[in-house]
């Protein structure tokens, strides 16, 4: 059984994976992208052309760094920190910025008023993982966590 706690974490990873698709799919759509190739976004990952950033209509700016892009919605601020490296698993789960997802995410104000305390939110997402609502993708020892299939709403 789960605590409301765990409850509202899942409706977070759900909003999160949610979200971190529909923007994937509008950065492909605005650049021609073929989402089914083995590195899609080569080409706005290199600072050689201007595209590693950027804005997608006209509420969202993007930007490429390392293995992830961040999204930014210039009118609300919401903030969302996508990994791009896991061929397609653009839910992959990074404690601080999905906690920084729920702290910018209107629609989760209320996740937020009870899950405020990061020490609290790292506990559950951790109870979460052992309990295998969270799970690996990765081989040993690199760590890509994703919300466990079965309990994607």
């Amino acid at each position: 059984m789960k605590s409301t706690e765990e409850k509202l974490l899942i409706e977070t990873i759900v909003s999160f994976g949610k979200t971190a698709n529909e923007m994937i799919k509008l950065l492909a759509l605005e650049y021609k992208i073929d989402l089914s190739e083995r590195f899609p976004f080569a080409k706005l990952m290199s600072r050689q052309n201007n595209l590693w950033k950027g804005s997608l209509n006209t509420n969202w700016s993007y930007w490429f760094h390392g293995d992830a892009c961040d999204f930014e919605n210039l009118q609300t601020k919401q903030y969302l920190h996508v990994k791009i490296n896991r061929e397609s698993n653009y839910g992959a789960i990074d404690n601080f910025y999905l906690f920084k997802f729920m702290q910018t995410t209107d629609s989760l104000k209320h996740a937020y008023e009870i899950l405020k305390s990061e020490k609290v939110f790292y506990e559950i997402l951790a109870n979460l993982e052992k309990k295998k609502i969270i799970i690996n993708i990765d081989e040993w020892p690199l760590k890509t966590l994703i919300l466990n299939k079965k309990y994607d709403v």
